[in-house]
């Protein structure tokens, strides 16, 4: 089975909808901005890339807030989710909001606002997604470690159908030494809950805390997890590479030997996702080559970033680079680029073994 275990969903103002079923920490949707099952901040819609995106997508980059736009982001999803069969399941991640040290949650991000979010999606939006069409989607999960009663929620959510978690330390805020945060893991460990944890470069969502971009302080949390057997899952997004070539590769390369080295049996993993975009490219070939690590990889499309395939021209024979431009689906082309690049089969198929399937 190809999963691609890394896809966004994000409406620009989407209101809460009564008529799902609803898990008991979002019944009135999001804490910081109540009211709401998925929403776009201002100060993320206010960036030129956003606008860009929305050009490349077919989505009207005039359109305000509201119904008319979510229905082109949703009408956009579903093209490039549904449109081919070269791969089996996407997971569908939901995003939590940014909680600060307190445990209070902080809503959307004014245009000039330094702290709060940029992106919203329930888990209880994400998981009715999922349940329409369990052919196709699996279900993300995102819970604040911060949030009172998290643990217990981590347990309603998993109840409720989700292959993983998401977190995103950087943007939402998470210590990974906090106690709250590796009571939290220790919790998806009991249950076997594979957590997705971003470490390394971020371009798309504010980067609030710098502090929480290396991926070493995590490294330490589930050494001792490990010795106490209730070591979770864990997939590291991107393989914590550094966004641009000139920045500092020495997290990332320390990830790769960690994962090859001390965790070679433990259930340590990354993705591949968002490699095929500006900044990052250079990576898929650096880690096409490194055969030993292909059974640590798993594929994510991290859709809706963009393949950049006009960068990869010395790299895929001109025919192969056809195929892959006439495919009108971005998580295909990425798929299919990938496969181009040299990368196992097992990269694309072994999500099924790691994620806690329905």
């Amino acid at each position: 089975m190809v999963i691609d275990v890394h896809c966004h969903v994000g409406l620009s103002a989407r209101r809460v909808d009564s008529s799902i079923a609803r898990f008991s920490f979002e019944r009135n949707g999001a804490e910081g901005s109540a009211g709401y099952d998925s929403y776009l901040a201002p100060r993320m819609i206010g960036q030129i890339v956003w606008h860009v995106a929305r050009r490349w997508l077919g989505i009207d980059p005039w359109l305000e807030r509201g119904d008319a736009l979510d229905a082109q982001i949703e009408a956009a999803n579903e093209r490039h989710w549904l449109g081919t069969a070269a791969f089996d399941r996407v997971v569908l991640l939901a995003f939590d909001e940014y909680h600060d040290d307190s445990g209070a949650a902080i809503g959307w991000a004014e245009r000039r606002q330094r702290i709060g979010s940029d992106l919203y999606a329930s888990n209880s939006y994400v998981a009715a997604m999922c349940r329409a069409r369990p052919d196709r989607y699996l279900f993300g999960a995102s819970v604040h470690p911060y949030r009172r009663g998290a643990t217990e929620m981590v347990a309603e959510v998993v109840a409720g159908g989700a292959a993983l978690l998401k977190w995103l330390p950087i943007h939402q805020n998470i210590r990974a030494e906090d106690p709250r945060t590796v009571e939290f893991l220790r919790a998806a460990g009991r249950l076997g809950i594979p957590m997705l944890i971003h470490y390394g470069g971020e371009m798309a969502l504010a980067r609030q805390h710098m502090e929480f971009e290396h991926v070493g302080p995590m490294l330490t949390v589930l050494r001792r997890l490990r010795a106490e057997g209730v070591m979770p899952p864990v997939i590291v997004a991107h393989v914590a590479t550094p966004s641009f070539r000139w920045q500092s590769a020495s997290d990332c390369l320390a990830f790769i030997e960690a994962m090859l080295g001390e965790f070679a049996d433990a259930p340590l993993y990354a993705d591949i996702s968002g490699l095929a975009a500006f900044g990052r490219t250079h990576w898929l070939s650096k880690l096409a080559a490194l055969r030993e690590l292909h059974r640590k990889l798993l594929w994510g499309s991290d859709f809706p970033i963009p393949v950049m395939l006009s960068l990869f021209w010395h790299r895929v024979d001109r025919a192969t680079r056809r195929r892959i431009a006439a495919t009108t689906s971005w998580v295909e082309q990425d798929l299919m680029l990938k496969r181009a690049l040299g990368f196992d089969e097992c990269v694309f198929t072994q999500a099924a073994d790691v994620l806690r399937m329905p």
